[in-house]
């Protein structure tokens, strides 16, 4: 195709109009970077019962107050009665274990929350349960403290039972420990 067999709409090919003779004055709005429009994704949160909700707001209330009191160097104000007992006298005790597994390895919609002190690291963490709810105390390497870890766990009369555990030698207390580890390793 010579010079003069070109239809009129090509551009010419030589000089600088060349590279910018194809583009419409009008369009050159249109060659930024593309911007795409994606709709907020909508999260379909569980239902809850009276019960299940007065429990996740007495656990969310401690693990704020862990957490306001990590960011002041304060202890923390929030009124817990923390009964001290052996982990095999706590009913379910495996089946909350086997849970808090599973919900840390794939977390539902608000079942962990996460409370930072102005360092970024972790105080306080939350799992929510169908029938129990954890507060994970952390304490820093430098305080020597062990992990203290509060569990609600719904009763009759929907009423919460906040425990806190310690080490125990036997078969459940390490499975415990074993879990709080996995849990605040998976919350990094």
């Amino acid at each position: 195709m010579s010079k003069t067999d070109r239809p009129d709409d090509l551009p010419p090919t030589t000089g600088s109009s060349a590279r910018h003779a194809s583009r419409n004055p009008r369009q050159r709005d249109n060659l930024s970077w593309p911007v795409v429009t994606v709709r907020p994704a909508t999260i379909n949160l569980p239902t809850l019962t009276v019960t299940q909700r007065h429990r996740r707001r007495v656990a969310d209330q401690l693990a704020t107050g862990l957490t306001v009191a990590a960011r002041t160097g304060r202890p923390s104000l929030f009124p817990v009665l923390a009964l001290t007992a052996p982990v095999d006298e706590i009913p379910r005790i495996t089946t909350i274990i086997d849970e808090a597994l599973q919900l840390v390895a794939a977390p539902t919609p608000a079942a962990i929350r996460v409370g930072r002190n102005l360092r970024g690291e972790r105080a306080a963490v939350v799992l929510h349960g169908d029938r129990w709810s954890l507060v994970i105390e952390t304490h820093q390497a430098a305080a020597r403290q062990p992990t203290v870890t509060y569990a609600f766990i719904d009763g009759s009369g929907g009423h919460c039972l906040a425990l806190c555990f310690d080490d125990h030698p036997n078969a459940l207390g390490v499975a415990w420990t074993e879990m709080t580890h996995h849990v605040l390793a998976m919350t990094t």
